[in-house]
């Protein structure tokens, strides 16, 4: 049997210390080294946020334009609507332009609460007073235009004006090409559309 000194004893109780020390740094070496291979991760997010504030004003413009876009009246729903309450004649047109004010009205309504929305910022503001103002002269010429259709001999005459199209009904007893073409320059010259973006509906 081997007899350790005191000393001994001592001596290798302080080398177990340093080794179990060393082994504790390395451990933790190693894992800062394995914790600096994750923070790069946490970048994207800190320029993500730093990309929000330069483009705040982008960001908030765009919901706006998708909400008043959401709120366009679409012209199948008012023809759909005008058909189920009245089948034809003087009623249909009085339901449909009922129905296109009703829902233009809601348009109005949500491009005025945006405007007077402190939250959103002055871009977004802008976006919806240009919208209302367009709004507002299309529904202007909507009326020109059903009156000159009328003043040209038709009994009655709709017009709906959307970004991308222009819808014409017309209530005639007869109605070809020839009232198609007619109705159609006329459109065309006052919208500023090209006929392509015209379409019409004969009613009777």
């Amino acid at each position: 049997m081997i007899k350790i000194s005191e000393k001994g004893r001592v001596l290798i109780a302080l080398v177990l210390t340093f080794g179990v020390l060393a082994y504790i740094v390395q451990g933790d070496q190693q894992g800062a080294k394995e914790a600096g291979v994750d923070l790069p991760a946490e970048r994207p997010v800190q320029q993500t946020a730093g990309q929000a504030d330069n483009s705040g004003a982008a960001k908030v413009a765009a919901p706006v334009k998708e909400e008043a876009a959401a709120a366009t009246p679409k012209a199948e729903d008012i023809l759909s609507q005008a058909d189920s309450k009245a089948a034809g004649g003087t009623a249909f047109f009085i339901e449909y332009r009922l129905e296109r004010d009703r829902q233009r009205s809601q348009q109005i309504a949500l491009l005025k609460q945006i405007i007077d929305n402190t939250s959103i910022d002055g871009e977004g503001k802008q976006e919806a007073q240009k919208r209302l103002v367009e709004l507002t002269q299309q529904m202007d010429l909507e009326m020109q235009l059903e009156k000159l259709i009328v003043a040209k001999g038709y009994k009655d005459a709709a017009v709906f004006i959307q970004p991308n199209a222009v819808n014409v009904i017309v209530m005639a007893d007869k109605f070809g090409n020839e009232d198609a073409n007619k109705i159609g320059d006329l459109v065309s010259r006052s919208t500023g559309r090209p006929r392509e973006q015209i379409s019409m509906i004969h009613k009777q």
